[in-house]
């Protein structure tokens, strides 16, 4: 659906985009993804309900380079590294991506700014995928319930510092005669 060069996509198929023109056309796409459609999170949450809402807008940097601006929110649940257990998080995340036309070009184009991310430009962008990378990369590597909170209390999983693990041999030590 296209409304004032702003379009709107559900998460059924691919959203392959021109990256270098939608960025000069100052293009706009939002929509909603479905957990359930992006496999590579499947292994990382601890269930696949909801989706991720994007809004992805083209722009021309300060540089006259092709940029994308990503804003993303959802509520996932993840595992607790701690317990295993169920663990609400919050995405809001917002992205800005400049299109470089080289490999050799990638690490300047984000040095000026570290909110600012540079990728290859394409023929050809998948905006679905694109959104599930930037879902996977803004997750915590150990994601973990406050310690007061969690149903596997720090406390309760001490082991006794003051024994020694070879403590039951000593019992099953024969003494010579």
């Amino acid at each position: 659906m296209v409304i004032d060069g702003a379009h709107s996509a559900s998460g059924a198929e691919p959203l392959a985009i021109d990256p270098a023109r939608f960025a000069r056309d100052r293009s706009r796409v939002a929509g909603q993804l479905p957990l359930s459609r992006l496999p590579r999170l499947a292994d990382l949450l601890f269930d696949r309900e909801g989706a991720v809402s994007y809004t992805v807008e083209g722009y021309t940097s300060a540089k006259g380079q092709p940029a994308l601006r990503i804003n993303l929110t959802a509520d996932l649940a993840v595992h607790c590294q701690r317990c295993l257990e169920r663990l609400p998080l919050r995405l809001n995340l917002r992205r800005e991506i400049v299109l470089v036309p080289e490999a050799g070009e990638l690490d300047s184009a984000g040095d000026e700014d570290d909110d600012v991310d540079a990728i290859l430009g394409a023929i050809s962008l998948d905006l679905h995928d694109l959104v599930e990378q930037e879902v996977v990369l803004s997750l915590p590597m150990a994601p973990r319930h406050p310690e007061d909170t969690c149903s596997l209390q720090p406390a309760a999983a001490k082991v006794d510092e003051t024994a020694s693990p070879f403590s039951a041999l000593a019992g099953l030590k024969i003494e010579p005669d």
